[in-house]
């Protein structure tokens, strides 16, 4: 670049710049200015065993689209002793989340500290003119970069909240539901503050996703209308083509060759496949839904396999049919965290009610 530099023009600066914006095209980074996190917060609801707390502050995030900035998390809290922490990652969309906080109250109440962040263009935090999770799939590479940036920002900017708080254990587990388990293999592998993974009812192999998934519909719809990009993700043909060239490839990178690499193609930097050489598998449990409607079968069956080592669970279920039944979901991420006395086994079976208007907040 220096070559632009030196010559004269004005037509020469301006390929200087063009030069730089080459030069960093297509970088992921999710890096961020950790500093001290100044939160509102305050109690919204408690029960016999814990109280659940509300907090909001500005993310770090160093551009969120309008209606992201801020960060809210829901925490539920033991009033006895906290003996672990878990961190739970909802879904794409909104319906996901309030199962969630059915759990969070029921792992509190066994003396889990369980928090619940809402990721950025979800529930209420959507971006303006937009709808719940449309962003990570939009197909449009810049956009998807800036919400899954944003999303392992506020997750890893959440922790730091809970550390500053002294409610992050070491002995700590995240467990995260399709978005939010693409999500957790991406943050484990750059935060290593995080103990042990759930995956639940995930994937990887993002051109499956985009071509095959039922979330997707609405991103295949543009391509008909006659969409393209610079990426050719509308090319199912040849997308899955350069997938398999470049996936070899992908495994044997490191971390920061992986964020800057421009040869590769941009969506394998934020598709999970790509980051789970970087994970300890024998801390990873991976509970895949037989019958998942949602998630393709070729994008489950080709994360876990990279996944080699870790545990995997088979359920006869759809991808969202667990929801209603979470209380064995809750019961097992107690054995991850090593909670298996019969006292707080039974406070997860309890039946524990939640305020109506708790679960619909706008």
């Amino acid at each position: 670049m220096r070559d632009y530099i030196n010559t004269s023009g004005c037509s020469n600066i301006y390929m200087f710049i063009y030069a730089c914006l080459e030069e960093y095209k297509m970088k992921i980074d999710f890096n961020y200015d950790k500093k001290n996190i100044k939160a509102i917060e305050g109690y919204i609801l408690k029960g016999a065993n814990y109280r659940c707390n509300y907090a909001r502050f500005k993310t770090n995030y160093r551009s969120p689209a309008a209606g992201t900035e801020i960060v809210e998390v829901y925490s539920f809290e033991p009033k006895k002793e906290t003996r672990a922490s878990v961190l739970l990652l909802h879904g794409l969309g909104s319906r996901n989340i309030r199962f969630l906080l059915w759990m969070g109250s029921h792992l509190a109440s066994a003396g889990v500290h369980c928090s619940i962040p809402v990721l950025p263009g979800n529930y209420t935090r959507v971006e303006h003119n937009s709808v719940s999770g449309r962003s990570f799939l939009y197909p449009d590479l810049n956009n998807m970069y800036r919400f899954w940036e944003h999303a392992v920002v506020d997750i890893r900017s959440t922790i730091d909240f809970l550390e500053q708080k002294g409610a992050w254990k070491e002995n700590n587990c995240i467990m995260g539901y399709c978005l939010g388990g693409m999500l957790s293999a991406i943050t484990a592998a750059v935060d290593k503050r995080i103990n042990q993974i759930i995956f639940m009812t995930t994937g990887g192999y993002f051109p499956k996703i985009i071509h095959e998934s039922r979330a997707a519909a609405f991103v295949r719809k543009q391509f008909e209308l006659g969409l393209k990009d610079e990426y050719y993700l509308y090319d199912k043909e040849r997308l899955y083509e350069t997938y398999e060239k470049q996936l070899e490839k992908v495994k044997a990178m490191g971390r920061l060759e992986l964020f800057s690499d421009n040869d590769i193609h941009p969506l394998l930097k934020i598709d999970p496949l790509s980051y789970a050489h970087f994970l300890d598998k024998s801390k990873i449990t991976f509970i895949d839904a037989l019958f998942d409607e949602t998630i393709p079968f070729g994008s489950r069956v080709s994360l876990f396999k990279e996944m080699k080592g870790a545990t995997r669970y088979v359920l006869p279920m759809t991808h969202g049919s667990w929801l209603p039944f979470e209380i064995f979901v809750a019961q097992y991420i107690l054995f991850k965290v090593n909670i298996s006395d019969k006292a707080s086994l039974k406070q997860v079976r309890k039946k524990v009610k939640l305020d109506r208007e708790f679960f619909y907040r706008e």
